[in-house]
């Protein structure tokens, strides 16, 4: 590695004349200043942000907007896993995490967290954050001071400038979701239940369902809109619902991580076996179901990496000060009872 020493030593100047060039300070002549330039340029040199950090005392908070952990059966506890991951990796750059949760479900509860962010921000460096409620998240992202950047991980919110966002390409699992269904079921009626309030990714995904049966006269699916903010065992009453008025259903496509309320219902019921159930996500209810059989299968989009991901492009971004990928899709896994013990993801 090039040495501000062998920096000086190659243009015949003091090491203080190359830092005071290297940082655009103190009086320099022009003829030195273009010399010690092309020495620069000549050797590739790279200053060595963490050893400046290091000798600064620096340290840097990362704020984590999440969905409460217990929410949509423990699912919000994965990418808080990844993220918790990274920031141990990094700790010794004096890296670390503020972790604020908010109610999914509830729009009063996302704004009283982001007033809590808002009003520490001249102590942020930046922000892991998953806008599932879309439209109050970009009235969030559109009021952050532009010296705060931040990361979307789980759901993407048009119209913003975040640095990158980690996630799943939604509307074409629902597509896969789509095609899973029809390698189990040549014909029939088919249900997918749609998550209010409204929530972007979610809704990419019926949609990418959706856009496959609608060219197959064999299938007609049927929409069910199941909101959660009046009871968190809604999926288990819609399901009621689905098998009173399509009592012949072939298939349900669940959207979310919230499979397993089906599952139990369809099991309950007698109906598991005749039934089949995609749906999304390896929580361990849901794991339980697959490995019985009673899910076909579950999408997964590796929360544990989106939320790794999203702390490592800030600590790139802000701490080494490198580009970072603006979108970094993950990979759409597809899981069965046969391969689960296997899945690393």
């Amino acid at each position: 590695m090039t040495t501000i020493s062998e920096i000086a030593r190659r243009s015949g100047v003091s090491v203080g004349t190359v830092d005071r060039v290297l940082h655009d300070r103190g009086r320099v002549s022009e003829e030195t200043r273009v010399r010690v330039r092309q020495i620069i340029k000549e050797l590739d040199y790279k200053p060595n942000v963490i050893a400046r950090n290091l000798s600064l005392k620096k340290t840097y908070t990362f704020a984590v907007l999440l969905p409460e952990p217990e929410q949509d059966g423990r699912y919000w506890e994965l990418p808080a896993a990844g993220i918790q991951k990274a920031i141990d990796e990094i700790k010794m750059y004096k890296v670390d995490a503020w972790y604020v949760y908010y109610d999914k479900y509830s729009e009063l509860s996302f704004r009283e967290a982001c007033s809590q962010i808002k009003s520490s921000l001249h102590e942020l460096d930046g922000i892991v954050m998953a806008p599932v409620l879309s439209k109050a998240s970009e009235k969030f992202v559109q009021e952050l001071s532009d010296r705060v950047p931040y990361v979307f991980v789980d759901s993407y919110v048009h119209c913003s400038r975040c640095l990158s966002y980690i996630g799943q390409e939604s509307f074409q699992s629902g597509v896969l979701a789509a095609k899973l269904m029809q390698l189990k079921l040549r014909t029939g009626k088919l249900a997918a239940l749609r998550v209010l309030p409204e929530d972007y990714h979610i809704e990419d995904r019926v949609r990418g369902f959706c856009s496959v049966m609608e060219g197959d006269d064999s299938m007609r699916v049927f929409v069910f809109d199941a909101d959660r903010r009046e009871d968190p065992q809604v999926f288990r009453a819609m399901t009621v619902r689905i098998l009173e008025a399509h009592p012949d259903i072939g298939g349900i496509f669940v959207p979310s991580a919230c499979t397993h309320q089906v599952a139990e219902y369809l099991s309950a019921v007698g109906r598991s076996h005749d039934i089949v159930l995609i749906g999304y996500d390896l929580v361990e209810e849901n794991r339980k179901f697959l490995k019985s059989g009673v899910i076909d299968f579950l999408i997964s989009q590796r929360p544990a990496l989106q939320g790794y991901q999203g702390i490592y492009s800030l600590y790139r971004h802000v701490i080494l000060k490198q580009n970072v990928e603006p979108k970094m899709i993950v990979p759409i896994d597809i899981l069965t009872r046969e391969n689960l013990e296997y899945y690393q993801g």
